[in-house]
Formats: C-alpha cells, sequence, structure tokens
C-alpha cells in the first residue's frame, strides 16, 4: 500500500514537472515572437528616418534660399499704355465697386487698390481734348481673390509640390460719353480677368508677385477691350 502511494505522487510530481516545463517552453515562444515583432518595427522606423533624413534636409536647404525681396507695387507704365485723345471736355471716374473685407477677397491688401489701379489706367490713357462733353469711366468690379485648392491624396503627392491655391482678378467696368455738340453719345461695356494657381511652398512674397502680374494682365486685357471698342465710335477718338 505504501509503495502504491508513492507511485501516485511520482507519477503527479512528474505531470506537474511536464506541464511546468511545457508553459515555460510556451512563454519562451511568445517572448521570442513578441521579440521579433519589436524588433522588425524598430527597424522599420529606423529606415524610415535613414530616408527621410535626407529630405528634410533638402526642403530646409530649399527653404533657406528661396528668399526674395518683396515685390514693388503695381504701377500703369506709361511707355506701355499709348494715350488716346477724346473728344470730351473733361474724364470723370466713378468707383461704384464696394470692396468686400472678407475671404476669399483680398483686395483690401493690395496696394494700390484694385480700383485705384484702373483709375490710374483712365487718367493716363483716356485723355480728353475736346471743347465740351464728357467722358466717363464707372468702375463697377475690381476683385481680386485667393481660393484654396483641394489636394491630392498619398504618398507619392506627399512628396510633390502641389498647387496650393488659385489667384484670380476681375475688372469690370462701363465707359459712357455724352457729346452735346451734335448730340453724340454712347456706352460701353469692358470686362477683363486674369487667375493662375500657386504653389504649397511659395513665399509670401511669391504670392504678392503672382497677384501683382494677375492685376497687370487683367488690366492688358481692359485696355485692349476699351481701345478696340472706342475706335468702333465716330468722332470720339481725334487725331
Amino acid at each position: 500500500m505504501h509503495i502504491l502511494t508513492l507511485l501516485k505522487r511520482w507519477t503527479l510530481l512528474m505531470r506537474r514537472i511536464f506541464l511546468m516545463r511545457r508553459s515555460f517552453l510556451m512563454r519562451r515562444q511568445v517572448l521570442g515572437l513578441m521579440r521579433r515583432q519589436v524588433l522588425g518595427l524598430v527597424r522599420r522606423q529606423l529606415l524610415g528616418i535613414r530616408f527621410l533624413a535626407p529630405l528634410f534636409g533638402v526642403l530646409m536647404l530649399g527653404a533657406c534660399e528661396t528668399t526674395s525681396e518683396a515685390p514693388k507695387p503695381v504701377t500703369v507704365d506709361a511707355s506701355i499704355y499709348q494715350s488716346m485723345t477724346l473728344n470730351a471736355r473733361q474724364l470723370v471716374i466713378i468707383e461704384n465697386w464696394q470692396m468686400p473685407m472678407k475671404a476669399p477677397y483680398i483686395g483690401h491688401r493690395q496696394m494700390p487698390y484694385p480700383s485705384n489701379f484702373i483709375a490710374q489706367w483712365a487718367s493716363k490713357v483716356l485723355t480728353p481734348a475736346g471743347g465740351s462733353g464728357d467722358i466717363t469711366l464707372d468702375i463697377q468690379r475690381a476683385a481680386v481673390t485667393l481660393v484654396d485648392l483641394p489636394r491630392k491624396a498619398g504618398l507619392k503627392n506627399a512628396l510633390t509640390d502641389q498647387q496650393d491655391s488659385r489667384i484670380r482678378v476681375e475688372f469690370e467696368a462701363r465707359l459712357m460719353w455724352l457729346q452735346p455738340v451734335g448730340g453724340a453719345q454712347a456706352m460701353v461695356k469692358l470686362s477683363s480677368s486674369h487667375s493662375r494657381t500657386i504653389p504649397e511652398s511659395s513665399s509670401a512674397n511669391d504670392l504678392q508677385r503672382a497677384v501683382n502680374d494677375s492685376l497687370l494682365a487683367a488690366l492688358v486685357g481692359l485696355d485692349a477691350q476699351a481701345r478696340a471698342e472706342l475706335k468702333k465710335l465716330d468722332n470720339i477718338i481725334l487725331p
């Protein structure tokens, strides 16, 4: 009886030893797997840092090298816009455009104001030289807007210099001529616009330079249209 008891205890002890060893081996396998996963994650992170470090260096170097001087305010160059001698005693300029002071409008940040820019053009181009009559420029719209553009998703697009926003300049005006001598009168509508996009890497100076270029381009269109329309009217342009 005593021998049977000893055998049972021995068998129970061996089973416990077997279970403990099995549990130990399982824990060791789990720990090994976790260790390999952690090492793999760290390795991938290190490779990512090694890949991105040169890129960040290039971007920082580019940011340091893209500094530029602030652009000068736009002006009406008399050598570009030839004066037209008109059959009128005086030039009257009316500004009926009330400039918004909120996004997406940015005209209130420009110097000179877009409407004043049109007025400068009119005072240099529309030259009254008659004995009577009026030539009136009614500025109805002189808008400058800045609108954000949607960006493409994905790693490939994230590493490119995408187009960030769009600048748009819109000019609208009415040109009216009243000549009491002979009872002549006429009215023409003028409209010109220009837009362009700018990349996300653009600085504040780059943005202002793009706005200035758009203002000048829109004014060129307005000038060309005004000359074409006035040439259609009899006796308004003097030799």
